[in-house]
Order: structure tokens, then sequence, then C-alpha cells
């Protein structure tokens, strides 16, 4: 495996992981396609009203929908560094001492996400025993969207610690 040299840290990094970097590719492409889901959700909602016949649970779709598609994306986005920052400090510093911020940063993400991802596991597991759904004719269950929610805080986090470890690691790419 021969480095090119225009080829970029994080391009090397997702080479060498590529089952991450292939699934992280394969959420983002199904979030596109969710996205389309929704759209059509909605479409069908609008031309059934407009005869009259709303269908039942088609907002709450949508909206479990939209939420899987904002946090299966988190792990994407964070790959190619594509989160929205303030970079008015991180630009000016290189080096050791920007690694250390983005090490920090980094650090400091992966405790957060590690809080939510455990919040969201504990209520996942409540969901699923209570069997907590939305009422309506149908009720319409809340744990499995619960749990892609953990899975993809999961994943983003592995993402973390990949962003981590390339911050902590010494540079290479001066030698």
């Amino acid at each position: 495996m021969s480095e090119t040299p225009n080829e970029s840290a994080s391009q090397i990094g997702a080479r060498k992981s590529r089952p991450l970097t292939k699934l992280n590719r394969a959420l983002a492409e199904l979030c596109g396609w969710l996205l389309i889901v929704v759209v059509l959700f909605m479409v069908v909602d609008l031309v059934a009203r407009g005869f009259n016949h709303p269908l039942y649970g088609v907002s709450e779709l949508a909206m479990f929908t939209m939420i899987a598609i904002v946090y299966l994306g988190l792990s994407h986005a964070q790959e190619r560094d594509a989160h929205i920052s303030v970079e008015l400090v991180t630009d000016k510093l290189s080096g050791s001492p920007g690694r250390a911020l983005k090490a920090f940063i980094n650090l400091v993400s992966l405790v957060t996400v590690g809080i939510v991802a455990w919040a969201v596991w504990n209520n996942a597991i409540d969901a699923w025993h209570s069997h907590q759904a939305i009422a309506g004719p149908r009720p319409i269950l809340v744990y499995p969207i619960k749990f892609v929610m953990f899975a993809a805080l999961a994943l983003y986090a592995i993402q973390l610690v990949r962003g981590l470890w390339r911050s902590l690691r010494p540079d290479t790419s001066a030698r």
C-alpha cells in the first residue's frame, strides 16, 4: 500500500480502515434514499388529504425517518470532517498545538456522545420493555428508532476515537 504525494492523512486513514469507511458511505447513501422516502410520504399524504382520506401515521413515520437520517449521517460527516465548526483558532494552529487542540475537541465530543449514547440506550431499553408507542388506530412502536439512534451514536463514537487516535499520533507527513 503506497502513499501518493497528493493523498491527505484522512484519505490514507480511510484506506486503512476500509470496512468502516464503506459502512459510513453506505449509511450516507441510505440517508439520501430515506430523504426520498420522507418526500414520498409527504406527497402521498398530501394527495390523500386532497381526496379527503388522510393517511394515519404519515407524519410520525416521516419524523422517525428524519431522525434516522440525522443520526445515521453523523459518522460519515465526522469521517469527512464535515461537521459545522468555528475554525477561528483551529485554522491558526498547526503542528503539535493544532493536533493537541483537535485531540481535546475529539475527546470532549467523545465524552459527550458517550453520555448521550448511554442515555439513548437506557431510553431504548425502557421503550422496548414498556412497548412504548405513539397512540392511534395502529400504535407505532417507538423503540426501533431509539435503537437506530443508539447504533448510529456508537458508530459516531468509533469515528471520534479514530479522530482522537489520529490527533495523538506523531505527525508523519513531515518525514
